[in-house]
Parts: C-alpha cells; sequence; structure tokens
C-alpha cells in the first residue's frame, strides 16, 4: 500500500518542477515589454520636447533675441505754403523806327502749274521796312484759286515765300501768325518750305473763316531756327472781297 502511494506522488513531484522554469520566463517577458514601454515613452517625450528631464543630453539654450523695433510714424511738416515773389514790373519797350521805302520792288512768282488757268490779280501794299532786321517783307493780295484751284470763297488765306538777297530759296525758316480778326483769334506757327505750290520756300495758314474786312489786327513774324526774329511783326489788312482772300507776304533779305 506505502508503495502504491508514493508512486502516484511522484509524477506530481516532476510535474511541479517543469512549471517552475516557465513562470520565471513570463516574468522575465513582462519585464522586458515594460522596460520597452519606459523606452519608447522616454524616446517619444525627448523627440516631443528635447529640454525634457528624461532627456541626457539636452540641446543647448538659445538666449533670448530682443524683439524688432517697432515702428514710429513720422510726424511730416504742415503744408509749406511758397512765399510770393515780388513780380517784375513792365516796361514799355518802344517798337523799332519804319522807314517807308520809296517803292515797290517787283518781282516774280514762281510758275504754277494746273490744269485750270487762273489769272493772278496781284494788289500790292506798301509795308515800312524796320532798321536793325536782316528781312523785308512785301504783301500783295490775290484770288485763292490763282494757287489753288479747288479753294472757295469760304475762306482766307495767309501764304508767301522766303528768299534771300539773290533771290533764293530760304527754307527751314519760323514763320509765326497771331493776332485777330473779328471772332478768331491766331498763334500759328509754320516754315518755309512746308508749301511748295507758292515756291521751294513757300508757307501757308488757313484762317478757316470766310472773307472779312480787318486792319492791322492780324500779323505775321519771319523767325530763324533758333527763335530770333528776322522781322518785326508785320500787320496786315484784310478784305470782304473774295478776290483778295489770299495775302500773299514775301520775306526778302535786305
Amino acid at each position: 500500500m506505502n508503495m502504491n502511494f508514493d508512486s502516484a506522488n511522484q509524477p506530481k513531484k516532476a510535474a511541479k518542477k517543469k512549471s517552475s522554469p516557465s513562470l520565471a520566463y513570463n516574468l522575465l517577458t513582462v519585464v522586458v515589454i515594460l522596460v520597452t514601454m519606459g523606452l519608447c515613452y522616454a524616446f517619444a517625450t525627448i523627440f516631443m520636447n528635447p529640454y525634457s528631464a528624461l532627456n541626457p543630453f539636452p540641446p543647448p539654450t538659445f538666449t533670448a533675441t530682443l524683439p524688432p523695433p517697432t515702428s514710429t510714424p513720422i510726424q511730416l511738416p504742415a503744408t509749406w505754403t511758397p512765399t510770393p515773389t515780388i513780380q517784375p514790373t513792365a516796361s514799355n519797350t518802344p517798337r523799332p523806327t519804319w522807314t517807308l521805302e520809296p517803292s515797290n520792288t517787283p518781282f516774280i512768282l514762281p510758275t504754277v502749274t494746273s490744269n485750270v488757268t487762273a489769272t493772278r490779280t496781284a494788289t500790292l501794299t506798301k509795308t515800312p521796312k524796320p532798321e536793325g532786321m536782316p528781312y523785308s517783307a512785301t504783301i500783295s493780295t490775290y484770288e485763292s484759286t490763282a494757287f489753288i484751284p479747288n479753294s472757295t470763297c469760304d475762306t482766307m488765306y495767309v501764304a508767301g515765300q522766303a528768299l534771300d538777297n539773290s533771290g533764293t530759296a530760304v527754307i527751314g525758316l519760323q514763320v509765326r501768325l497771331g493776332g485777330s480778326i473779328p471772332g478768331k483769334s491766331f498763334d500759328l506757327p509754320s516754315l518755309t518750305g512746308l508749301a511748295t505750290v507758292y515756291g521751294p520756300s513757300g508757307f501757308e495758314f488757313n484762317l478757316g473763316v470766310k472773307p472779312i474786312a480787318s486792319k492791322d489786327s492780324l500779323w505775321i513774324q519771319l523767325l530763324d531756327q533758333s527763335g530770333t526774329p528776322l522781322t518785326a511783326q508785320t500787320f496786315l489788312t484784310t478784305y470782304t472781297d473774295c478776290k483778295k482772300n489770299l495775302i500773299f507776304v514775301r520775306f526778302q533779305k535786305k
């Protein structure tokens, strides 16, 4: 009886001996898992916050820098008001002395070729010569169809040419028309050589009004390329007659 009892208890002891190593392995596994979790937590904490107490090698602490300066608005001065200057007093400048010509100097107008044959009837007007000016002016009147066949009596023209003292055309001089006639004022520039129908150095102003009478209120002047006057202002007379609706001014160097 005793022998059977002992033999029945021996396998149980063997089973108990085999279960002891498994328990140790299980405990070691749990420890490894806890350590691994702790390391992961530490790495995650250090990664999120390098300055954490868990980081044995924290990065250096940077010295705080001063913030950028605050912009200060500039106070602009009050609106500057210029001090009025004393205007120069206008002084009357006497006109140059005029000397009447003893007689008219005839001249030959350039030949005009056109399909319409027109008779040029000129009315010469004496113009005084200003002293000290290199050019003089001779004025005559025509019907505009003598130079412009398709023109009508609906407008007036001031035209002419510039010649040197040998009768050669002078091109590129400035011509200015100024003054007024009843109902219209003028300040028009032109150049000699722009209207060759009046000759190689011809010029023309279309007044754009029907023939009307006026006297010494409209003027014309010849100037060089720099704007220096070559004649004084030559005053013109206009007419209501359609046969005198073109005023021809011939500038001749003395």
